[in-house]
């Protein structure tokens, strides 16, 4: 598997369909004498800010702050829950499972209050 082409950007859906975002990061893990292997993929604006610019990361951070998203960042997915890779990745887990649901909500409360978003 082509870890980069197969998963990192695709889609994320939860075991009910609902869009959760995209794959931001990849976590590997090598124990000692063994190849490394995907551990976890990661979602969330800290994650997308450091592969983008390591020096993005720490203003993607600020931003979930600013949100008041602070726990749990960037989320964690272990590699085990994913029940399968196609054009999406369908997770085993439920949006609400994840901390993926407490940057949504945020999202949605900071942009209703825009000027000419209702």
């Amino acid at each position: 598997m082509d870890v980069v082409r197969d998963v990192l950007d695709k889609s994320l859906v939860d075991r009910d369909g609902r869009e959760m975002g995209r794959v931001d990061g990849l976590l590997m893990e090598q124990d000692s004498g063994q190849p490394p292997r995907l551990a976890a993929i990661l979602v969330g604006p800290a994650a997308l800010g450091f592969r983008l610019h390591p020096r993005l990361e720490p203003a993607a951070t600020v931003f979930e702050r600013w949100l008041g998203i602070e726990r749990e960042r960037p989320v964690r997915i272990d590699f085990a829950e994913i029940d399968d890779i196609g054009s999406r990745i369908r997770l085993r887990l439920a949006i609400g499972e994840t901390a993926v649901a407490a940057v949504e909500q945020r999202l949605r409360g900071w942009l209703v209050k825009l000027p000419g978003s209702q």
